[in-house]
């Protein structure tokens, strides 16, 4: 590869170039990150190695290392791009090792998102954090009405207790939860399927969502906070729901379990965060998932609970991490 004319790489184009990379899995790149930050690698001495150094050394696959080679120029100019694009806009691009990262994907992620993108308020995933709580409500597709109502009912009482919802943007559920939040000012924590520019526009300011009968879910990079572990022109993707889900469920101090299909993500996702020992609350009804979430322990939902006390006493911040991949 010809680099004669380049400048240096700095350390954030290079996270870009490595995650713009055809084929390149989460695991690949975690290991690849680590392996980089063990050897103290200066970013453009790692493309002076060879594609058999990189399959040896890093443990990249064979078409991968091949492609970083062969494609370098063309991913070198896609990564400049990029960069360019996140110094416009309150933009971070977080790897594990780096400070802002949520210190709550690292203890209840099995395998947390080599890289993440954080647009907005990151203030809401601050491990000191002693005023807000993070929260969600967990409801299956195809919940009856009266279960979205009971859901708005329950986000109301969190809302305004001090939580922070963490939802998505493209299912009906996930939608009302902003909606809470959203009417009255409240901060909101986005975890998107799709890249940060794919969902909110190449300004970054696009509302998440349009919602019937009130204005535009508004994205405001001073109140809420949009995080994705996709490359920033990512499109939604089905196979993304369960890592966007994954994401919430970790990034969540509550969940509670409102209308929950038996054997069905959400149901998996609650008895994981139930078996890290965090807080996880049943309501009474439900489907058949919401049945065997108490079955396995999970408390009932009681209201008017002093959640900030709740999330004290429970130690939610000082649980040994080893307990959280159970």
């Amino acid at each position: 590869m010809n680099r004669e004319n380049d400048d240096p790489l700095s350390p954030t184009q290079l996270i870009l170039l490595l995650h713009s990379v055809p084929h390149l899995g989460e695991k690949s790149l975690s290991v690849l990150l680590r392996r980089l930050a063990q050897r103290r690698l200066p970013p453009d001495a790692f493309f002076d190695l060879s594609p058999d150094v990189l399959v040896r050394d890093f443990e990249l696959p064979s078409a991968v290392a091949e492609t970083l080679h062969d494609q370098y120029s063309s991913l070198r100019q896609k990564s400049a791009e990029l960069l360019r694009a996140s110094r416009l806009h309150p933009l971070q691009i977080w790897i594990t090792q780096s400070a802002g990262y949520p210190d709550r994907l690292t203890r209840f992620d099995a395998d947390p998102p080599p890289v993440l993108y954080a647009l907005g308020c990151t203030e809401l995933v601050a491990a000191s954090d002693k005023v807000r709580f993070t929260f969600t409500i967990a409801i299956s597709n195809g919940s009856p009405p009266e279960a979205l109502q009971r859901q708005e009912e329950l986000a109301t009482e969190m809302v305004e207790a001090g939580g922070v919802p963490v939802t998505g943007h493209d299912r009906t559920a996930y939608k009302r939860l902003a909606l809470v939040a959203q009417r009255r000012n409240r901060s909101i924590l986005y975890v998107f399927d799709r890249g940060l520019r794919e969902a909110l526009g190449p300004s970054f300011d696009r509302p998440p969502f349009s919602a019937a009968r009130i204005r535009d879910a508004v994205f405001e990079t001073g109140r809420d906070l949009a995080l994705s572990p996709f490359r920033l022109d990512d499109h939604g993707l089905g196979a993304n729901n369960r890592r966007r889900d994954q994401i919430i469920f970790a990034l969540s101090d509550i969940v509670i379990a409102l209308d929950v299909r038996g054997g069905g993500t959400m149901m998996q996702e609650c008895l994981r965060a139930h078996n890290q020992r965090r807080l996880v609350y049943v309501v009474s009804g439900g489907r058949d998932g919401n049945d065997a979430l108490r079955a396995a322990g999970c408390s009932p939902f009681t209201s008017g609970l002093d959640w900030r006390a709740m999330i004290d006493s429970h130690d939610v911040g000082k649980r040994d991490r080893s307990s959280s991949h159970d």
